[in-house]
């Protein structure tokens, strides 16, 4: 299920980066990621948005939370939530 579950956050992560044009025609113009990254900052956030989502659905789906951001405990944040 987790491969299943990564593979499907990485093509939403492409489709998002793909066609942000007409997602930001759909969502409008978001006003803070115009003042903070400068003109066309609504197509750079949806950019940012896609890259970290592709990033963190293939550490999703290798299971490597706990080897990124556990140290050495290789604490899974899934598995302690439980």
């Amino acid at each position: 299920m987790r491969i299943v579950l990564g593979l499907l956050g990485c093509v939403l992560s492409i489709l998002l980066i793909v066609y942000r044009v007409p997602i930001r025609g759909f969502i409008g113009q978001i006003n803070w990621a115009e003042q903070k990254l400068g003109p066309g900052g609504t197509y750079s956030l949806l950019v940012i948005i896609g890259i970290v989502m592709f990033f963190f659905s293939l550490v999703y789906m290798t299971d490597s939370f706990g080897l990124l951001f556990g140290g050495d405990t290789g604490v899974d944040f899934f598995e302690s939530a439980q």
